[in-house]
């Protein structure tokens, strides 16, 4: 037996439909009954003939803070994969994050010991590894290091490896996987599914920075390989390629057949801007819709290797050009539906 956390999720609800597709019987935890729905649109993309793989997965409804739950769930299973996560850049979730990315995390770890799990992969982030240096990519040998730019959701990211790595050094087999930004199938708020949403309203506005890109197939297909190898208390980053913002945003609005971002926004801009929000939002009693992290994040340019992963395995990456027409076949789908 299987078990996906975050089963719900795009990194998980793709691991699902590749699991099932490979066969196996699946158990996955949710926390809402109605995000379950998507996950049978996202099967029915991908093949309408999809039912016999939806009968192959157990949905147990659990929470990560909630240890017992975790414990009845981890019955008879052999693997987790670990894909549960919170994301947020706003200032006042960050004890939030914590307690969900940290302390879930250790609960889920503490009972795959009790319970004796034979392997577990818990799907990271870049945002949890160091920062170029040099002008150099990132690669598995860069530490995270604290400072003062760091994001709550990266501090969170890096505590919950601290508690796998702890984990491994207890007795399980871990692997984990730091995927550079995941591109995909997604509702339009969540996840990568909000750059796509910004086009769609006509966004006119680039910055300098640039990041990493993966497509979540390869997410998923990346972290069976690894399950399935001899690869053991090991990191591997996951990206597909480096782009500028400016460069993803032109090819994903013409691919929506939208006009592409055309006003650049200097650094100092973006740092007046983040604080205009914040005391806007303060006064206004809403979350900020540009935060320091954001601001900051928008202006940096961060490259990062696969070179380890792609090679252990000969593993092409999809480009980023075919995830994004995938992801807008999906938002189109949806559209056309609904």
């Amino acid at each position: 037996m299987i078990l996906v956390t975050g089963g719900t999720g795009l990194v998980g609800s793709h691991l699902l439909y590749h699991l099932t597709g490979k066969g196996h019987t699946v158990r996955a935890i949710y926390r809402k009954e109605s995000n379950i729905e998507e996950v049978r649109k996202l099967f029915r993309f991908y093949d309408p003939q999809s039912e016999t793989l939806l009968e192959r997965i157990q949905w147990v409804e659990a929470d990560l803070s909630d240890y017992f739950a975790l414990e009845d769930a981890l019955k008879q299973v052999k693997q987790v994969y670990h894909a549960a996560a919170m994301v947020s850049f706003n200032p006042g979730e960050s004890d939030k994050m914590l307690q969900v990315n940290t302390e879930g995390t250790a609960n889920l770890m503490n009972a795959c010991l009790q319970c004796k799990v034979e392997k577990v992969c818990y799907v990271s982030s870049i945002a949890s590894l160091g920062k170029q240096i040099d002008g150099r990519q990132v690669d598995e040998m860069v530490e995270w290091q604290p400072d003062d730019h760091r994001s709550a959701y990266s501090y969170s990211k890096f505590r919950a490896e601290m508690e796998v790595w702890r984990a491994s050094k207890e007795g399980i087999p871990v692997v984990i996987v730091n995927p550079s930004v995941i591109i995909g199938p997604v509702n339009w708020l969540r996840s990568s599914g909000r750059l796509f949403y910004s086009l769609k309203r006509g966004m006119p506005f680039y910055t300098n920075g640039g990041t990493g890109f993966v497509d979540v197939r390869d997410v998923a297909k990346a972290v069976v390989l690894l399950m399935e190898s001899d690869a053991v208390n090991e990191r591997f980053i996951l990206n597909g390629e480096n782009l500028t913002f400016k460069e993803f945003f032109t090819l994903a609005a013409n691919e929506m057949g939208k006009r592409p971002p055309f006003i650049k926004v200097s650094k100092v801009i973006t740092e007046i801007g983040w604080r205009a929000n914040l005391l806007l939002c303060l006064i206004a009693g809403k979350a900020p819709a540009i935060t320091k992290d954001t601001a900051r994040t928008a202006q940096t340019i961060s490259k990062y290797s696969a070179q380890k992963f792609a090679s252990k395995f000969d593993y092409t990456f999809i480009p980023v050009k075919e995830s994004i027409q995938n992801a807008v076949r999906w938002f189109k789908t949806i559209e056309k539906n609904d």
